[in-house]
């Protein structure tokens, strides 16, 4: 990309056909200033006495571009001796009261207008590339910025101008009409793209992990350098800390993760995707999830807004982004990735890393196609014993269907013997037993292991889902009312995590709170307070936490009729303070959401 696109950039300048000006266009993070400052600017130096970049970031006015311009070509030249001698006849007196060294400083910040004028109408053999164009304060400004770049090159001698901008943003598209006969739009193949990777992370990429990154950028079609580097930044820790584990498959984690962190990364940064987006769409059954925005049988009106079709094509993206990982994307992954948390020390549980030597695993991961015949059997009994063997403990759920989808499609491809039907038979009585599977996190696997689903497993799936689910949160429920009535900090972390705008106040009894106030850290008294006063801010917050409205209430009225008799004490103090200043007002903004909602 580079050497071609640098010389194309470079002959366009050079053509007398037309005014030595060229627009060079590309989205946000393609490498556009790269270019230009690494590629460009040295090569115009080989043709004009000087190559300055300008940026017009924070350039708020014509006669700001007009400062830099002068500034770069006078004060800041190789050429210095000859401009001082120049600026003083132009300035004549000027120059002569404050000698040479003052009057570049003079100069520099405070120019009159007629000698800005005569020093920007003697700029020669110079060319300047300018940034950021989309970024001016107004339409109006950049149209001015234009204009000048324009004037300097049709009435100096040999000036040329070079712009940089996101095409995309700039509203008036009419002013680069108006300024430019051509325009070179930069973009970058997979290929261009791994090798700017390789360019600074060589070390930490071999062929195996070169070609995975390939393969995940080829398939979101991504093109942001910087999206590209952030995702380097994040998955370089992470191969560190692989290569030193013993019990891990090396080749086949750095393969899978290196294709997790792109994917995370680039729908965060591309899309804007939250931790919980990406939770969300990473279990997502996919015919669920194709039903509504990939079905060719949905209307075309069935979405009305244009805001409600960008939010789905945005969402669309970022399951596209999701289903380009070939393996489980864990909420522990995503977290790390957006930077969120630091890295887990149980890496190979919490970014589900495959184990090396384990059979089941290759089964599980359709990663048996080079076993050899004595290693397929074993792993098929493994796999059998896996499924079907009660006396054993429970098997997580997830894990458990993984496991049975892979056995499917063994048994339906009649790689080994069986009869769909019969399996089907005995995978539902194992389900019908309690105490086979392990309860799992919605969260915790990704659903791209399901997207091709067996049609029998898929029926089995569904119904158990249900039940997984239901007691997994009955599970985690009663962890957290545990928790949350000996101590707020200890509970806190699960309730900012995953509770943020969800209700669970409403799963405990007043009564039992205010009793556990009584063994709560004081500070822990003064920070739930502080949680109760900010939860309830928004003017829509009905529609999300209403069933723990009662609860607030009650906790405040068991309060106010509790605290009064009690002896002065910090313990009082703390209580006062949350009645009066914490559930006082969440008390208020509760009633103030019920009364816009009934408006």
């Amino acid at each position: 990309m580079s050497k071609n696109t640098t010389q194309q950039i470079i002959d366009n300048l050079n053509d007398d056909s037309f005014p030595s000006i060229l627009l060079l266009s590309g989205k946000w993070g393609c490498g556009k200033t790269h270019l230009a400052k690494n590629k460009v600017v040295p090569e115009l130096m080989k043709k004009y006495d000087q190559a300055h970049y300008i940026s017009l970031y924070g350039v708020s006015s014509l006669d700001d571009f007009r400062d830099k311009l002068v500034s770069l070509s006078y004060f800041n030249s190789k050429h210095s001796i000859n401009n001082s001698s120049m600026i003083k006849n132009v300035i004549g007196n000027v120059a002569k009261g404050f000698g040479d060294k003052g009057a570049t400083l003079a100069l520099a910040n405070s120019l009159a207008q007629p000698i800005k004028h005569k020093l920007l109408s003697k700029i020669s053999n110079s060319a300047f590339v300018i940034d950021d164009l989309e970024r001016v304060s107004s339409k109006t400004l950049a149209s001015e910025v234009l204009g000048e770049c324009l004037n300097l090159v049709e009435n100096n001698i040999n000036v040329a101008m070079l712009v940089l901008t996101n095409e995309e943003h700039i509203e008036d598209k009419s002013i680069l009409e108006k300024t430019f006969n051509d325009k070179v739009v930069l973009t970058s193949s997979p290929d261009e793209i791994v090798d700017v990777i390789r360019e600074k992370y060589g070390r930490h990429l071999d062929d195996a992990i070169s070609a995975s990154a390939k393969e995940v950028i080829s398939r979101l079609k991504i093109s942001n350098y910087r999206i590209v580097l952030r995702a380097m930044q994040r998955f370089v820790p992470i191969k560190a800390q692989i290569e030193i584990l013993h019990d891990v498959d090396k080749k086949v984690a750095l393969s899978n993760v290196i294709k997790q962190v792109f994917a995370i990364t680039y729908a965060h940064y591309e899309y804007g995707a939250s931790f919980d987006e990406i939770c969300q769409e990473s279990t997502r059954h996919s015919s669920d999830r194709d039903k509504v925005f990939d079905s060719e049988d949905t209307p075309k009106n069935a979405v009305e807004s244009p805001e409600e079709r960008l939010a789905c094509l945005r969402l669309k993206n970022i399951r596209h982004c999701i289903s380009a990982s070939t393996d489980d994307v864990t909420p522990a992954l995503i977290s790390y990735c957006l930077n969120i948390t630091p890295m887990p020390v149980e890496l190979a549980k919490d970014f589900n890393l495959p184990i090396q030597g384990k059979l089941l695993d290759r089964i599980k991961s359709f990663n048996f196609y080079d076993l050899i015949g004595e290693q397929f059997d074993a792993a098929v009994e493994e796999t059998k014993n896996f499924l079907f063997d009660s006396t054993v403990e429970p098997k997580h759920f997830y894990d458990w269907f993984r496991v049975l989808n892979a056995y499917f499609f063994l048994v339906e491809n009649e790689f080994i013997q069986g009869n769909v039907n019969d399996e089907y038979k005995r995978a539902k009585d194992m389900l019908d037993d309690p105490k086979a599977l392990k309860p799992e996190s919605p969260l915790h696997y990704h659903s791209v292991f399901f997207q091709d689903m067996h049609p029998k497993v898929d029926e089995l799936y569904r119904t158990a889902k249900l039940s997984n689910d239901r007691l997994f949160i009955d599970i985690k429920q009663s962890e957290l009312q545990k928790q949350f009535l000996t101590c707020w900090s200890t509970a806190s972390s699960e309730i900012y995590q995953n509770y943020d705008m969800k209700p669970f106040l409403h799963l405990f009894d007043a009564k039992e709170v205010c009793q556990a106030f009584d063994n709560w850290k004081l500070m822990d008294i003064i920070v739930f307070g502080q949680f109760i006063e900010s939860r309830y801010t928004i003017s829509n917050i009905r529609e999300y936490l209403q069933d723990e409205f009662e609860f607030v209430r009650q906790l405040k009225e068991r309060l106010e009729s509790k605290v009064p008799s009690m002896s002065a004490s910090r313990l009082k103090g703390c209580l006062n303070l949350l009645i009066e200043d914490y559930l006082d007002k969440g008390v208020k903004f509760i009633e103030k959401a019920e009364n816009y909602n009934r408006n």
